[in-house]
């Protein structure tokens, strides 16, 4: 018997939890980066961790519904770019965003792969 939506909101704090954990960290100021591109791995390694929570609380079924989430996620990783612009030692950078984006499809991707072939199973 399949569980109604609406008794699934607890999935949705998972990604909550990511989303304020990155948040957070990129609220600090001047954080210690090692050197080279490092901090694009981070970036792209944080919001995969967003997408694989965010596509195991909703179970995107679709292709639509998959590039919703996919923008939702990059949505997210823009806002947080922007509010970097006020916190010292930070910038809005262009190229995190697009690891955050192509951090968060990976891992949508790879949930919902997991997902697709356990249903085929």
């Amino acid at each position: 018997m399949p569980v109604p939506p609406a008794a699934r909101w607890w999935r949705w704090l998972a990604p909550a939890f990511v989303a304020a954990a990155i948040l957070v960290i990129t609220s600090w100021p001047t954080p210690p980066m090692p050197p080279g591109q490092w901090d694009k791995v981070i970036h792209a390694s944080a919001y995969a961790t967003l997408g694989l929570a965010t596509g195991w609380a909703a179970r995107p079924g679709s292709l639509r519904a998959w590039l919703r989430l996919a923008i939702a996620v990059s949505a997210f990783g823009a806002l947080d770019e922007l509010h970097q612009r006020w916190i010292p030692g930070r910038s809005a950078d262009p190229f995190d965003w697009l690891a955050d984006t192509s951090g968060g499809a990976i891992g949508l991707a790879i949930m919902t792969a997991r997902r697709t072939r356990q249903e085929t199973e």
